[in-house]
């Protein structure tokens, strides 16, 4: 590997990187910061001033001119999901409790080369933003959703500068590969007859930005900056309908709901976030953040077969802004080990009022640990596992006749991440 050239490793990556897309599968529908071991140890703390690893291609492009020599980073991460939603005396639709717990793969890609003294390029594949929820047949909320999935798969090329020894700017493009897909039951009541179901997909590519500034103080102290700007996906597709009766599709038929196309915007979030990271000894550093994450202009549209009094089943969802804090610690215990730890808040980018079942978000709670492991002057390993609590969640959708209504909560929910990256200087 070592005798290749750096336009065939940029290949090799770009191939790798397109396998990784088909690995790189979130869970709950939320803006994730785990796409590295070193962000899930320590909760994302010091998410744009860390600058350790091949990573900061996207955490802060300005980054790369902090690393020695041509990296690359392969991460690997299952991620558990708990979602159980129980309902309560309001549900007015008959049908089982709702769970979606399941395994998912994850993984990321990342590749940085110096081009001189001053640029440093950098590559990188990840999924940092999505929902991918599957209920369990006959649930109570099946008419509003039964399968869903929301994904964005990111390849970031990336450019920094280094102005001098104390500051460096960067640049990338964040190209994203948007996948949607819905499936949700319809009721059958007027032909008396067993559920039927429609389905929407689409898949759309799309662009936006990444940028970064990282300023040195001194040796030992370092502020950076990561400013994401917002995609947007403009998803559309005609619903197929399946096993409905005859007395429903000439009404679907008559109101123009049968052969419409749908036009389904959405808007991934802009986001900033500023990082400060310091030595406070030899063998300990501490690292923070503050974020903020624009989710009022998210623009997601949910799709329900409520009321046949409406010639569209389309309704918007209002959600807010939300704010992000963390705090991470680093133990150097020698010149080979690295104890890492972490606590990060999220504020709720939507009210109770406001919360859906293809959508289901609170505020959050996250909590990493982990080890980092120079096994060599070229070879690093890196173990992280981390939580994200949102506990319990009220939940109350009224549609319509069709639909119905469902109320009750989701108990506990949660998601758990395993990581591990290999880092490779050459």
């Amino acid at each position: 590997m070592n005798n290749s050239t750096p336009l065939s490793r940029i290949a090799i990556f770009l191939m790798c990187a397109l396998f990784m897309i088909s690995l790189q599968v979130y869970a709950g529908g939320v803006m994730l910061y785990e796409i590295s071991s070193a962000d899930t140890r320590l909760a994302s703390a010091g998410w744009s001033s860390r600058a350790q690893d091949p990573s900061t291609v996207f955490t802060n492009p300005a980054g790369m001119s902090r690393l020695c020599g041509e990296q690359v980073q392969f991460g690997a991460q299952p991620i558990y999901n708990y979602i159980q939603f129980d309902p309560n005396s309001r549900t007015n639709v008959s049908g089982q409790h709702g769970h979606a717990n399941k395994w998912l793969p994850s993984g990321s890609l990342f590749y940085v080369r110096p081009l001189d003294e001053s640029f440093t390029f950098g590559i990188g594949s990840l999924g940092y933003f999505g929902s991918d929820l599957h209920y369990n047949n006959h649930w109570v909320g099946r008419y509003y959703v039964q399968d869903v999935l929301m994904m964005g798969f990111s390849l970031v090329p990336a450019l920094s500068y280094r102005i001098n020894d104390c500051l460096s700017i960067g640049v990338g493009a964040n190209v994203m590969y948007g996948i949607m897909k819905q499936r949700s039951a319809v009721n059958n009541i007027l032909d008396q007859a067993p559920d039927g179901y429609f389905n929407l997909k689409d898949n759309k590519v799309s662009a936006g930005g990444v940028f970064g500034v990282l300023y040195e103080m001194t040796p030992s102290t370092r502020f950076g900056v990561q400013y994401l700007t917002s995609v947007k996906l403009g998803f559309r597709d005609r619903p197929k309908f399946s096993n409905i009766g005859p007395i429903l599709t000439g009404i679907l038929d008559e109101v123009g709901i049968l052969n419409s196309t749908l036009n389904l915007k959405i808007r991934v979030p802009q986001s900033v976030i500023v990082s400060a990271y310091h030595d406070l000894a030899y063998n300990w550093s501490m690292m923070a953040d503050i974020g903020w994450q624009q989710w009022s202009r998210f623009e997601r549209t949910e799709i329900v077969l409520a009321d046949l009094a409406q010639t569209s089943f389309q309704f918007t969802v209002k959600y807010r802004d939300s704010w992000h804090a963390a705090l991470g610690t680093e133990w150097h215990v020698d010149d080979c080990w690295t104890l890492s730890s972490g606590i990060a808040y999220d504020s709720a980018a939507v009210s109770t009022s406001e919360r859906t079942f293809t959508f289901p978000v609170g505020r959050q709670w996250r909590l990493g640990a982990g080890a980092r492991w120079m096994k060599s002057c070229n070879l690093i390993f890196d173990f992280s596992t981390a939580l994200l609590w949102q506990g319990d969640l009220k939940a109350t959708q009224t549609r319509g006749a069709f639909a119905r209504t469902v109320s009750g909560k989701y108990k506990n929910m949660y998601t758990a991440f395993a990581c591990l990256n290999l880092t490779w200087l050459f």
